[in-house]
């Protein structure tokens, strides 16, 4: 009989962990089996974090390198690439416009086009 009376009273692991003292929730610990077992559950889950905490700080530690290193490759790589688009015209003109020497200012052969003279 005591046994359901307690169940009746019990509002459940979740509701008693969060709003009784630690007093309480102790003896009430004692008094429900139902519980006692869910506190134990979860005394394992807590024992399997404390475990895993290091390796997920290391985890976490290379994570943070990695995007130290992402946002050092982005800094490098802006820096080299402004610079030519800055001075994309200049390039434009020289590369793409031609603007380079002809063959004949070269001081090479040319025929009357203009073209290479091979003989």
């Amino acid at each position: 009989m005591d046994k359901k009376q307690n169940n009746k009273i019990c509002n459940g692991y979740e509701s008693n962990y969060m709003f009784l003292s630690d007093e309480d929730f102790q003896k009430h610990l004692e008094e429900c089996e139902s519980c006692r077992k869910e506190h134990e559950r979860m005394q394992k889950v807590s024992n399997l974090l404390k475990e895993a905490k290091p390796y997920i700080k290391a985890k976490r530690k290379k994570n943070q390198i990695l995007k130290a290193a992402c946002a050092l490759a982005l800094l490098c790589f802006t820096s080299l690439s402004v610079p030519i688009m800055l001075n994309a015209d200049k390039i434009y003109d020289d590369v793409i416009a031609m603007n380079s020497p002809t063959i004949e200012e070269m001081g090479l052969p040319v025929d009357e086009y203009g073209f290479l003279l091979v003989e």
